[in-house]
Parts: structure tokens; sequence; C-alpha cells
């Protein structure tokens, strides 16, 4: 992390990276299985550009609020959030995310029940090369595979 960068890493407890080096989007599909501590207060999945500092999706389930508030950090700033208010997280109890993307949007499944959809801010999908996945959440597994749509 150069300066300039977002966050401190203090503030941030990396659980897991992935690079792929020719995008990520569209196509790919990310599955997460874990679960969250009884103390969890939020998590994040983050699908980062490889050349700058842009998040192009940021995922964030925030058991505070009961909400999932995603956005995008373009330009050096975070964008507008778009919040769901509907909520399958609980603590202590597993789940399964799976998020792909096709040309238009990122795609979120909990536990195989779609959750939302996310309208694509970053231009160049072939430029979204990384995955993490931070703060509070034990990751059991982790799978990235090429979604055949047709």
């Amino acid at each position: 992390m150069g300066p300039g960068h977002r966050e401190t890493p203090d503030k941030m407890t990396l659980r897991f990276e992935a690079s792929c080096p020719d995008g990520l989007c569209p196509g790919w599909s990310i599955i997460l299985k874990g679960e969250t501590p009884s103390e969890a207060n939020k998590f994040e999945i983050n699908f980062l550009c490889d050349r700058d500092d842009r998040v192009a999706f940021h995922f964030n389930p925030r058991f505070t609020e009961s909400h999932i508030v995603c956005n995008s950090f373009i330009s050096n700033r975070w964008g507008e959030e778009e919040r769901c208010s509907y909520f399958p997280f609980a603590t202590k109890e597993p789940f399964q995310i799976e998020i792909y993307s096709d040309d238009e949007n990122f795609h979120v499944y909990v536990d195989e029940t779609k959750t939302m959809q996310y309208k694509h801010r970053v231009e160049d999908l072939k430029t979204i090369t990384k995955v993490q996945v931070v703060n509070d959440v034990s990751i059991s597994s982790l799978e990235i595979s090429k979604k055949h749509f047709y």
C-alpha cells in the first residue's frame, strides 16, 4: 500500500486477496463461504483495478446497521452509496456469497438467493483484476471460476 492509499493498514485486516491479470470481469464468479464472529462489525469484498487505486465494487455488509452498503472508489473519491436493506447475515451463522459480473452489473447472491445487483461504474472491465476480502469474517473457502452464460 503506497502513500495516498484510502485505508490505513491498521483499519483493515486482510483475509484474502487474489489477482487475475486477464481481468475478473465480465464472466467470472467468486464464491465465498464463511461466517462472521459473534462480535462482527462489518466485512468487505472489494473488486480492485490493477493500474490505480480504483475500487470497482465495494460490497460491505454492516452488522451494526443491518444494511449492505455498496460503492465504488473512482478518481480518488467514493461515489454515491447504494444500500440494500435486505440483510441475510447473522453473526456465527455460515453463509455463502456469490458475486458474478456480466457486461452491465455485478450480481450478488447470498445463500443462492439474489440479493442485489450493482451497475458497473468502471467502464473498462478488463482492468478489474483483483479481489480482496477484509475485516470481520472467517473464510472457509473462496472459489473463483469462469461462468459460462451461453
